[in-house]
């Protein structure tokens, strides 16, 4: 026989759900009241001079034209044009490298809101068509003066948006083009290359982080910044058409994961390909071609349909005796009294066990099916935007596993329902995040993924049992269930 309610059930764990909330809100106002950024503006303070004698750029990119859209530092300057820079990452022998056509850059625009940690990456809207985009800010070298560590400002600060006229102030300008190694849908290390305006200049501007697909947020994740310029500093290393590989302080730790300093490649040729500077053009080295080498991308299985919120969740006395779960329970118990292998007690004692694996099997499964289901669909359908799988498999997510805790948690014992969806769900987040790569996380995100263990587990623990008033029941499914809504809601509104 299930134990009875305790007591003190519901009343602790609604004390567990005000308390994620609270902490939740806490973690908020933390993010929102971060130290003023100096360089808040539309034109920034300070600059950084890549080469000697050449044109000056704030060290960070931005999410609109303005410094206070501060996001990630650059990491990474070439001394070379874009192509040449294009051609060694996509096209010598060993390159991974691949251009990121605009429909994969991300799911959709930045919307132009508030300032976005590099923590959170870009923000999404499925109005739009084409990735976030991230601005750079160039300025004339003649019309700055020094400053204080080898930086520069602006004196007469004129930026431009539109056409590049003759000795303007400053410029901001979008990237060239991306580059990615890895899966939209997964991991990936993603570049954001910016080629100087001015024609004097022969410099590339490089920002190089890791990300992932977070599918509660619906878009990309930045977790790492040192480790991919580390990366590409190792490729250039060695090459025989680079000269010299070095590393120059920019002072830029404000952003996420920076440690202030950008490795800087200087080429001493062409790469060793002959007639490279007028054979880019014949070899269709041009910003916009397709991924084609999505099909390296990591095959998986696919996702399973999602059922809908709630299903089979009557409530009350006397109503959650049926559904496929509990008949199968039954039929168990009778399969194995009929053939006597084991008498009653013990019978109940198998199902009631492998009824709680199936509940830890069921949300753990569901959880991961929608990260490798993703993956299957975005090898298989190169074609498609990203956009389809995304609305595609969401549902699974959050309509899936709500409805998985109550149906597999029904007629369980409620702590223990608790404890097992909990384990769950929280040992799928802990592999999830394994699989891909990602060693930390930012408090609010953190905050949010133990909410999230934590509704599942009141969802469960609140499936209806006989011996449960209605009362309990109601109180614990509306509190799994508001929990869940502000946690699915906040990521999509930008409050993570």
């Amino acid at each position: 026989m299930e134990q009875s309610w305790p007591p003190t059930t519901s009343t602790a764990l609604g004390l567990l759900v005000a308390v994620v909330l609270v902490a939740g809100a806490g973690s908020l106002v933390l993010s929102a009241t971060g130290p003023a950024d100096p360089a808040a503006g539309t034109t920034p303070a300070t600059l950084v001079e890549p080469r000697p004698g050449e044109n000056v750029f704030w060290p960070y990119t931005s999410t609109r034209r303005s410094a206070d859209g501060r996001t990630l530092a650059i990491n990474l300057v070439v001394y070379a044009d874009a192509e040449t820079v294009r051609y060694f990452l996509t096209e010598r022998g060993d390159a991974t490298w691949n251009e990121t056509a605009a429909e994969w850059e991300d799911v959709g625009p930045d919307t132009g809101g508030g300032a976005v940690d590099a923590a959170n990456g870009t923000v999404v809207d499925w109005a739009g068509a084409r990735g976030a985009t991230r601005y750079l800010y160039v300025h004339n070298y003649v019309l700055t003066e020094p400053g204080p560590n080898e930086t520069r400002r602006p004196y007469r600060a004129a930026p431009f948006t539109g056409h590049l006229e003759p000795n303007p102030g400053g410029r901001w300008i979008d990237e060239t083009y991306q580059l990615h190694d890895g899966t939209y849908f997964g991991a990936r290390d993603h570049l954001r290359l910016y080629e100087s305006p001015f024609e004097s200049d022969d410099w590339v501007a490089v920002q190089a982080h890791s990300d992932h697909w977070d599918w509660f947020r619906l878009r990309h994740t930045v977790h790492a910044t040192d480790g991919t310029r580390d990366r590409l500093e190792a490729e250039f290393m060695g090459e025989p058409s680079v000269d010299t590989v070095w590393r120059m302080y920019l002072s830029n730790r404000r952003a996420l994961g920076s440690d202030g300093w950008a490795t800087v490649v200087d080429f001493a040729g062409l790469l060793g390909v002959p007639n490279l500077g007028s054979g880019l053009a014949a070899m269709g080295l041009v910003a916009g071609r397709d991924a084609a080498a999505l099909a390296r991308r990591r095959r998986s299985g696919g996702a399973p349909a999602g059922r809908a919120f709630g299903s089979g969740g009557a409530r009350g006395p006397g109503s959650p005796t049926t559904g496929p779960v509990v008949a199968a329970r039954r039929a168990l118990v009778s399969g194995l009294l009929a053939r006597g292998w084991l008498d009653h007690e013990r019978s109940l004692f198998v199902v009631r066990g492998l009824s709680y694996l199936s509940l830890f099997a069921a949300l753990f499964g569901l959880y991961l099916s929608v990260r490798f289901g993703g993956l299957a669909l975005e090898h298989r359908f190169a074609d498609t935007s990203p956009k389809v799988i995304a609305a595609l498999l969401y549902p699974v997510l959050a309509l899936g596993l709500p409805a998985a805790a109550q149906v597999f948690g029904r007629n369980l014992d409620p702590v223990r329902s608790f404890a097992v969806a909990a384990l769950g769900v929280g040992s799928a987040i802990v592999v999830d995040y394994q699989s891909l790569g990602v060693t930390a996380l930012s408090l609010d995100v953190a905050v949010h993924r133990v909410g999230i263990v934590v509704a599942i587990g009141v969802l469960a623990a609140g499936s209806v049992s006989p011996r449960a008033s209605t009362e309990t029941v109601d109180r614990l499914v509306a509190a799994g269930t508001l929990l869940w809504v502000v946690l699915l809601l906040a990521p999509l509104v930008g409050w993570l």
